[in-house]
């Protein structure tokens, strides 16, 4: 019995079709990915045919306004960027379609001098006939090069903390909510392969609270809008069709789950979590409060740890002004989220969700250099190793189970998380400083199990040996399997693989 079983050899096959040029719609230049839908189980997301889908993302919130279609001086062009994610096993990009606060004000021109609406008046974007003209081919482009790679795109349609009061037309007047929102649903109401994320950040500020009427009213009415806007119709009655799209929130910080504001709306099909980037966190526990909540929702964090960030906590900086996110504090937060009960897991690095080009002065948290020297960076490359053990067995069956633990939990970085099969055919359990964890075998269907270490750093595995599947076992790694990260001593997380036989 080999550590990664029913293992498929991935092979993309990319369907060209003609070219076809509408002024409200995008240019469709390769057959999108199927569309995903939330599985009968209410845990995971599938794609249209029940395939599972495990969520592999990366993050660039500023791809849209910096990116550029041909090579410049000070970037190349933004099919690399495709390109290599792909060979690194990601399957989605998170993106915010309109400016972050660090890249400027919301209706900022992308590099090209394109503004996205006409005088600012988001009911009105702007929309040139012809090729490459405005702000909205430029979306059209990478949304076809996402297709191309067989990647889905994420967006943020309006990042919240960038309405700084609720006088912005499009908090105050829900008629301009309805009609950006709309627009955008009409305009890529054939495309197969965007997720719409509401929300963007929202902090807790009293005039940008997630909670205010008016942020909650405007929140459903663009969903409405786009909802609206892809199936066709234009009725502003709170009655919107909500088979057609795939909908979340991007919530604020902290370890906050959109559930928080909006779990029972009908046009939230998953729930997004927001960790920040910290050196202390305990995703887990926000991934487990919301596999408790009723009705089931899939989860998973969204937005935490960013590679070779600095720390955005106050106090972590004061003790460590210097210190960054390192590609362990990346693979914990990881598998902590996916073991946890999570359907999936967003990446990201800090010199990529600003989209850092030659000559940019640093930005914020550390950014300090070009987005493209930053793609092979260890943390990315590791994950293609989680993706890979969470598909070599029945993707659909796992659950959260820390009973498995009998003894050495652990605690803070120590945290020791453990997920099963349901039918209890096989167990996962990360260890993300490889201290000995003591395992019930009662867990298990068969007679016999067999144990394996997994390397999270390369995917690698050696056997343990085989157990009878009763009573209790202690496993820990050995001084020789442990590792490091680039001379590190927190390079000495582990995966306890179980199989029954």
């Amino acid at each position: 019995m080999t550590p990664l079983r029913n293992k498929v050899p991935s092979k993309l096959i990319l369907l060209t079709l003609g070219f076809v040029l509408l002024a409200a719609t995008s240019n469709q230049l390769a057959a999108d990915p199927p569309r995903l839908q939330v599985h009968d189980n209410d845990r995971f997301l599938v794609t249209e045919d029940g395939t599972p889908f495990f969520w592999v993302g990366d993050t660039t919130w500023s791809m849209v306004r910096q990116s550029v279609r041909e090579a410049t001086d000070d970037q190349p062009e933004v099919e690399l960027y495709f390109k290599k994610r792909k060979e690194q096993g990601f399957n989605v990009v998170q993106t915010s379609l309109l400016t972050i606060p660090v890249r400027g004000k919301i209706d900022a021109p992308n590099v090209y001098g394109h503004l996205p609406f006409i005088d600012g008046d988001f009911s009105r974007p702007r929309v040139i006939p012809g090729p490459a003209n405005d702000y909205w081919d430029h979306v059209d482009d990478l949304v076809d090069l996402a297709a191309k790679y067989d990647m889905y795109m994420a967006v943020v349609v309006a990042w919240s903390t960038s309405l700084e009061t609720d006088e912005h037309p499009l908090v105050a007047d829900p008629d301009v909510a309805y009609a950006y929102g709309h627009f955008l649903g009409d305009r890529y109401r054939e495309r197969t392969h965007l997720i719409w994320l509401l929300g963007g950040d929202a902090f807790g500020q009293p005039e940008r609270a997630t909670l205010l009427p008016a942020r909650r009213e405007m929140t459903r009415t663009i969903a409405e809008g786009i909802a609206d806007g892809v199936n066709g119709v234009h009725n502003q009655d709170s009655k919107a069709d909500w088979s057609s799209t795939m909908m979340t929130y991007h919530p604020p910080g902290g370890g906050v789950s959109s559930s928080r504001y909006f779990h029972e709306e009908p046009w939230l099909d998953f729930n997004m979590i927001q960790s920040t980037t910290r050196f202390s966190f305990r995703n887990y526990e926000t991934v487990a409060a919301d596999y408790e909540r009723e009705p089931p929702k899939p989860t998973f964090d969204a937005e935490v740890a960013y590679e070779y960030s600095l720390s955005l906590n106050k106090r972590e900086v004061q003790e460590h002004p210097n210190k960054r996110i390192s590609p362990w504090d990346v693979r914990r937060a990881a598998y902590w989220n996916v073991f946890a009960g999570g359907c999936g897991h967003t990446y990201g690095h800090r010199n990529l969700i600003g989209w850092v080009c030659k000559g940019d002065g640093p930005l914020k948290y550390g950014a300090n250099q070009p987005w493209f020297d930053s793609l092979d960076a260890a943390g990315a490359q590791h994950l293609k190793h989680l993706s890979a053990l969470v598909k070599s067995r029945p993707m659909l069956l796992r659950i959260p189970d820390q009973s498995l633990i009998v003894a050495g939990q652990g605690d803070g970085n120590d945290h020791i998380q453990a997920c099963r099969a349901s039918d209890g055919s096989y167990a996962f359990v990360y260890l993300p400083t490889g201290i000995p964890v003591t395992i019930d075998l009662d867990k298990f269907s068969g007679e016999k199990l067999t144990a394996h270490w997994y390397n999270p750093r390369t995917g690698e595995s050696s056997l343990i040996g085989t157990f009878p599947a009763s009573g209790h076992q202690r496993f820990e790694p050995s001084e020789q399997d442990r590792g490091s990260d680039q001379g590190s001593d927190q390079g000495s997380d582990w995966v306890l693989i179980l199989d029954d036989e």
